[in-house]
Parts: structure tokens; sequence; C-alpha cells
């Protein structure tokens, strides 16, 4: 009967170790096919990578090229330019047969007013030491506000 039981007891390790290696498998087996579908996922993020740098740099030389075709587009606007101003300049000369009849003399000194005309910084810091706010100023002078105080701190650094 001891030797029933010996087996009995074997048969059911065995059974169990079985299982176990079963179970074991099942889990390698499982950690194989995530390791190969990440490295799918892998392979088409990299396709699709290769695949967008393909298309930037053919933008890129598209661009290069558009950019050239626009230099050289300037340059001969400007080589147009120059050539219709040397045309004009011997116009000019042809002008000279025309009689001028009458010369007019300048005026006297004493007979033209000065004209001062104020800057706008000018403007702004005789307001400002007459103790105008800077609101006022700016209302007064038709600016911002902003360009009003930027005026004053440019000129209390200086």
């Amino acid at each position: 009967m001891m030797l029933y039981l010996l087996l009995l007891l074997s048969f059911i390790i065995h059974i169990v170790t079985f299982v176990i290696i079963r179970q074991l498998k099942l889990k390698q087996d499982m950690l194989t096919t995530t390791e190969d579908n990440v490295n799918q996922q892998v392979k088409n993020i990299e396709d699709t990578l290769a695949v967008y740098l393909v298309e930037l740099k053919e933008e890129n030389e598209n661009f290069v090229k558009q950019v050239g075709k626009l230099n050289d587009n300037k340059s001969v606007n400007n080589k147009n330019k120059q050539e219709q101003q040397q045309v004009r300049q011997p116009v000019a000369e042809f002008d000279t047969s025309k009689d001028t009849t009458e010369y007019q003399p300048i005026s006297h000194v004493e007979q033209v007013e000065d004209v001062v005309e104020r800057s706008t910084t000018a403007s702004v810091l005789h307001l400002h030491e007459k103790g105008h706010t800077v609101d006022e100023i700016a209302k007064k002078l038709d600016k911002g506000k902003t360009e009003v105080e930027l005026l004053l701190k440019f000129q209390q650094k200086k």
C-alpha cells in the first residue's frame, strides 16, 4: 500500500510540474509576442519618420529653388531699373534748349518769417516741464500714452 501511495504522490507531483511548465511556456510565448508587436510598431514609426524626412527634404529643396528664382527676379528688376535710370539721364540734357525768360530774385531776409517746427520729443519734454501728466500730453499731441512714456524715459536716461 505504501508503494501505491508513493506512486500516487509521484504522479500528482509530475502533473503539477507539467502544469507549471506549461504556464511558464505560455508566459514566455506571450512575452515574445509582445516583443514582436513592439518591434513592429518601432519599425512602423521609423518608416513613417523616414517618409516624413524625405518629404521635408523635398519641400526644402523646392523652397530653396523658389527663393533662388525670387533672387534672380530681383536682380533682373534691379538691372532693368538701373538701365531705365541711365536712359533717363540723357533726356535731361535736351531740356536745356528751353528759354528762361525772366529771372526772379530771391526775397529779402527781412520779409521771410522764421518758422520753427518742434519735434515730437521736444513737444513732449516742454509739456512735461510745464507739469502736464502723460495722459494730457498724449491727448494734446495726439500720440499714444506708451509712446509719450518711452520718449520721457529715453530723455531721462540721457
